[in-house]
């Protein structure tokens, strides 16, 4: 019997891994040792962290995120949905060239979610 009340009393939860770089997670740690600092509350886990941020993400926070780590590569795809979408379809040659000597760089300046120099 006591090995029952010893079962219903023990937390049974499934931990797994998450991989993050080494300074990502110093930075978490840091933060943490900062928020539990005080006594008058339980401990923030690393869990319990990760989970209130998921809860309360605005849809602006998630563009955010979004952004950085949104490359060329991205960016030239959408980038080029717009432009067909406004000025017609263009073959793969025909955008390169566009692209390459430069016929785009008003457009791209105008469109483009990325900082153009």
């Amino acid at each position: 019997m006591g090995n029952t009340e010893t079962n219903k009393n023990t937390r049974n939860y499934d931990y797994s891994s998450i991989r993050v770089k080494g300074k990502t997670k110093e930075d978490v740690n840091k933060f943490l040792d900062k928020v539990n600092k005080t006594e008058d509350c339980g401990k923030v886990t690393f869990d319990a962290f990760i989970t209130y941020f998921l809860a309360n993400a605005t849809k602006e926070d998630i563009e955010k995120l979004q952004l950085q780590v949104t490359t060329w590569e991205h960016e030239e795809k959408r980038l080029r949905r717009i432009w067909e979408k406004k000025k017609g379809k263009v073959n793969n040659n025909k955008w390169k060239e566009m692209l390459y000597l430069g016929q785009l760089s008003d457009f791209i300046s105008e469109n483009s979610r990325l900082k153009v120099a």
